[in-house]
């Protein structure tokens, strides 16, 4: 799915695109199915995960790929609560603790923010692709899956962000 506001989002699973969001998410790379699969299964009965079953430890192989942000409602912001090694690789700085408020080029309005937002909202995953803009040239997009988690009365307290950056071939 293209959407005319969110361009470089590859897919959104709302109920009525399901489909489209499995398609998209069966092109990605073996980081973002296998986070897929991680949160999907921590779903148990529930719409959405709740926090509490989500474990970074249990996540071995994909802990340097992910990254945990801490929802704020009023007034709306995400906090760096956990960055995985291989994306702070790519981050001009260490992020944690911050938020994104604090951060030029990540506060509203950006994709990042927007993207973060309309997840917390709509509490739905999004599946995103887009041009890479870090240290390492040698990389040519990355791909993300931002995923809602809820605390026991079902409002959404964090985002659980699986990122894999894509080589030059």
């Amino acid at each position: 799915m293209v959407d005319e506001d969110f361009e470089l989002i590859a897919a959104e699973l709302v109920p009525s695109r399901k489909a489209e969001f499995m398609e998209a998410l069966a092109e990605c790379s073996s980081i973002i199915r296998d986070g897929f699969e991680l949160w999907n299964g921590l779903r148990g009965d529930h719409v959405i995960p709740r926090r509490r079953d989500f474990d970074p430890f249990d996540a071995r192989a994909l802990m340097p790929h992910i990254v945990l942000l801490d929802v704020q409602a009023e007034p709306r912001d995400f906090r760096y609560r956990v960055i995985g090694t291989c994306v702070s690789e790519h981050f001009t700085k260490n992020w944690t603790g911050h938020w994104m408020s604090e951060i030029d080029h990540q506060k509203p309005p950006s994709r990042v923010w927007d993207t973060c937002h309309r997840v917390a909202t709509n509490r739905y995953p999004i599946l995103g692709k887009v041009p890479y803009v870090g240290p390492n040239s040698e990389f040519i997009f990355s791909e993300d899956l931002i995923l809602p988690l809820v605390n026991g009365q079902d409002e959404v307290v964090n985002l659980l962000v699986f990122l894999s950056y894509i080589r030059k071939e």
